[in-house]
């Protein structure tokens, strides 16, 4: 028996253009809505929220770790709730792309900073209760080897390196101060005057300081440095970055570069650091770029009336590189 398809009718219906922002800093209100989402998803205070994260993650969310296992919204919020504080990851998004894929759904897809280096893929969904993230995924990418050959690319405005620092900093010197209330503990500067002034002491001698300038974008986002005793041939070396700008990477890779600086060009040989030891995010930054605990100072500092001690760290010209790739070190320009 055979039968004769009919041609069936064919409706058509116009579907709605949308506008695909490839730059989060495009004035796009969804791209800016669903960016400032995810970057929330990623402070402490509010992976430690139970009822931000209920207001973020859509009912029906599931998110698959590097593992291939999925997780729901119930499971990944009792995962957060129990995560300690200390523990906690502070990451930064880079490289963003995002696209409408229609009135209710976005895709955003980013990556993490080299120290935890990560392609993530976020879908978000506008519900009766606004934007929600409705999946995530993280995908872990390979790490790179200090000594591997950099790949060339164009010069970006978001690609980080490191030069020497200028008198032109201090605006972005007093906006990194003024950024989170720790860099108190780095130094005076409340004013464009005491940004200045802390520039010109860390200029006068040259031969004694060695003031590297993070820079990412604009300007500069934070600050590594080392003072010189030649004739011991050791440096003390410190860094801070503007707030921001934290737990991307760019603190280690800077340090990384500094003590390469140290090394082979000021013919260092044993480089000092001290943090606090409720300072977990400095210690990685030491550790990750090769430094060796070598001590333990009891109740060195005095701090909101708590007496902290502190970790001395070194690292030392005939250690072992540790695998990171440092930032670049522009030569110093001309200021203007």
């Amino acid at each position: 028996m055979t039968s004769r398809l009919q041609p069936s009718c064919v409706l058509l219906v116009a579907m709605p253009e949308f506008s695909v922002p490839g730059d989060l800093s495009s004035d796009n209100l969804v791209a800016a809505k669903i960016f400032d989402g995810e970057k929330l998803l990623l402070t402490q205070r509010i992976r430690h929220d139970q009822q931000e994260l209920k207001r973020l993650l859509h009912e029906d969310f599931e998110e698959v770790g590097a593992s291939g296992r999925s997780y729901n919204r119930a499971q990944i919020i009792e995962q957060l709730m129990a995560e300690p504080v200390e523990e906690s990851p502070t990451l930064q998004l880079f490289e963003p792309r995002i696209w409408q894929l229609s009135e209710t759904l976005v895709l955003l897809r980013w990556k993490t900073g080299a120290d935890i280096p990560s392609q993530r893929t976020s879908i978000w969904v506008r519900s009766a209760h606004g934007w929600q993230l409705l999946f995530h995924q993280g995908t872990k990418l390979p790490m790179i080897p200090a000594d591997a050959a950099a790949p060339p690319c164009a010069e970006s405005e978001t690609q980080a390196f490191v030069r020497p620092l200028l008198p032109s900093d201090a605006p972005q010197v007093l906006e990194a101060f003024s950024s989170h209330p720790d860099m108190a503990r780095q130094g005076e500067v409340q004013n464009l005057v005491e940004a200045e002034n802390y520039i010109q002491q860390l200029l006068r001698n040259p031969e004694h300081q060695v003031p590297l300038a993070i820079v990412q974008g604009p300007g500069l986002v934070g600050l590594a440095s080392a003072s010189i005793d030649s004739g011991n041939r050791n440096a003390w070396v410190w860094y801070w970055m503007h707030a921001a700008h934290r737990g991307g990477g760019l603190a280690s890779r800077a340090l990384a570069a500094l003590a390469d600086e140290l090394f082979t060009v000021r013919q260092m040989h044993r480089l000092e650091l001290g943090l606090r030891v409720n300072n977990p995010a400095s210690r990685k930054v030491a550790e990750r770029c090769g430094f060796v605990l070598e001590g333990r100072e009891r109740e060195k500092f005095l701090i909101n009336g708590e007496r902290i001690d502190v970790l001395n760290y070194a690292r030392l010209v005939t250690d072992q590189a540790p695998p990171i790739t440092a930032l670049s070190l522009h030569p110093a320009r001309q200021d203007r």
